[in-house]
């Protein structure tokens, strides 16, 4: 028989490997973060209900939008696709295929926009979402949201920005970070060159994904009934899948500058399996049991 020395020891060494063994399994977790879901929004020429200008409504690349107080549905506003749709120009980046997205992956994608003045969306609050992908939660560990920001900088050099935005349990959030790209973007036809300079393009933005209250505001959003960024959360953001996800962005107040942006990209981390955490417990058990033979 083992004596309680021996005993002891025995114990320290499975908690050792238990230990040994789960940071072994979060660190091959860590290195398969990936895109779960890409957006390139495609421009395939064909607008619903018409060509206008070779622009076309979100609803083809599975996005809806609505803007102002009331919630306007972009695909049935006044101007249409001419201003709030997806850009006959290039995006940034190019030719690559979307993930999880439901509209048609095209080579070369184009961009989505919102613009124009008194009594259209470039003077308003919006919203651009997507309801078409679920982000499970019990699969995937969010890390971030990015998307390439490319609008047009207005009165005083202000360029506007975008929040993200999601649906959890059926009520909407916003980022209290506000992200925009540095350089303004003069021309939707400057977007795919690379930022900065006079005629700079589209630049990553990152949001590092995060459940703490702070990150979050509270946003009233019904469609065609009201869109409203409200206060800080009090806790921390509820758990549950992610039902819908988007881009907010607040009043524009800098002159009506165009918002552009493109690429919609959320990256996650698989969540281990109960099936592989059992495996490792198992060679750690194993690995016990082959050193305590040994010793006999």
């Amino acid at each position: 028989m083992f004596s309680s020395k021996a005993r002891n020891q025995e114990v320290i060494s499975i908690k050792k490997l238990v230990v040994l063994a789960g940071a072994i399994l979060l660190s091959a977790q860590a290195v398969h973060a990936a895109a779960i879901y890409f957006e390139n929004f495609g421009n395939i020429g064909t607008a619903i209900p018409a060509n206008v200008g070779g622009n076309t409504n979100l609803e083809q690349d599975g996005w809806s939008g609505a803007w102002g107080p009331t919630a306007i549905d972009s695909a049935a506003s006044s101007g249409g696709v001419n201003n709030f749709g997806v850009s006959s120009q290039v995006g940034s980046p190019t030719n690559l295929p979307n993930i999880g997205a439901a509209g048609t992956s095209q080579s070369i994608s184009g961009l989505v926009f919102v613009s124009g003045g008194a009594g259209l969306p470039g003077l308003t609050n919006f919203i651009a979402y997507t309801s078409a992908f679920t982000v499970d939660t019990s699969l995937y560990n969010v890390q971030d949201i990015s998307f390439y920001a490319g609008s047009t900088a207005g009165t005083g050099g202000v360029i506007p920005g975008f929040r993200i935005a999601v649906q959890i349990g059926g009520n909407w959030y916003a980022s209290t970070q506000v992200l925009a790209n540095s350089n303004s973007v003069s021309a939707a036809a400057n977007f795919r060159n690379p930022p900065g300079g006079p005629t700079g393009g589209g630049q990553q933005v990152t949001f590092n994904w995060t459940t703490t209250a702070s990150a979050w505001d509270s946003l009233t959003f019904i469609s065609r009934n009201s869109l409203a960024l409200g206060s800080v959360l009090g806790s921390d953001l509820p758990g549950g899948n992610i039902t819908a996800f988007g881009l907010y962005s607040d009043v524009n107040v800098a002159g009506a500058p165009t918002r552009r942006f493109d690429s919609y990209q959320i990256d996650a981390i698989a969540v281990p399996e109960p099936s592989s955490v059992a495996l490792v417990l198992i060679g750690a058990v194993t690995l016990l049991g082959l050193r305590r033979s040994r010793k006999t």
